[in-house]
């Protein structure tokens, strides 16, 4: 008998941080904001968010964020578990699947070989643990007075910024 498919558990954290408008995009910003950041660049006060990380089609314009990857073999890894997997032997196991969250909002499943591990993991942002959809792509971090460590995967994949600039 086959052993029963796990449910997928996207890549993500939970964080309390406030969205903010830069002038070179979205970022994420942890901790007490400054105190002559102009209102228009506050995009979402601090509250939680759900961030979720995401790797881009080789031939397409989306992005996918993975939730469980199901090998040739029939061995299946959810969550970081699949993540760390995927990222180490994508080259030798180019025919397993990643089931998981489009960017648009749609479930797919895709072969390995179909996705781009050479471009940069892209960082989205969503308003809950349930939404499909994403508020943003964030392409930064700022670290305030009174922020918590960041995860690992965040501090990783999102560069931080020295400073808070005026929005767009």
């Amino acid at each position: 008998m086959p052993a029963s498919v796990p449910e997928p558990q996207l890549v993500g954290d939970v964080l309390e941080a406030s969205l903010i408008e830069t002038a070179s995009g979205v970022a994420l910003a942890f901790g007490a904001l400054p105190p002559d950041l102009p209102p228009e660049c506050l995009r979402r006060p601090a509250g939680p968010l759900i961030v979720r990380y995401a790797w881009a089609y080789l031939y397409r314009d989306d992005l996918i964020v993975p939730g469980l990857i199901a090998t040739e073999y029939g061995g299946m890894l959810v969550g970081r578990e699949g993540w760390d997997f995927a990222l180490k032997h994508s080259n030798l196991h180019p025919r397993a699947d990643a089931v998981g969250l489009r960017s648009d909002g749609k479930r797919d499943q895709v072969m390995l070989r179909e996705l781009d591990f050479g471009q940069p993991v892209a960082v989205l942002v969503y308003e809950s643990a349930e939404a499909t959809l994403p508020l943003a792509r964030v392409t930064a971090c700022w670290i305030g007075p009174g922020a918590p460590p960041l995860p690992d995967l965040l501090a990783t994949h999102l560069p931080r910024l020295d400073r808070l600039t005026n929005g767009p």
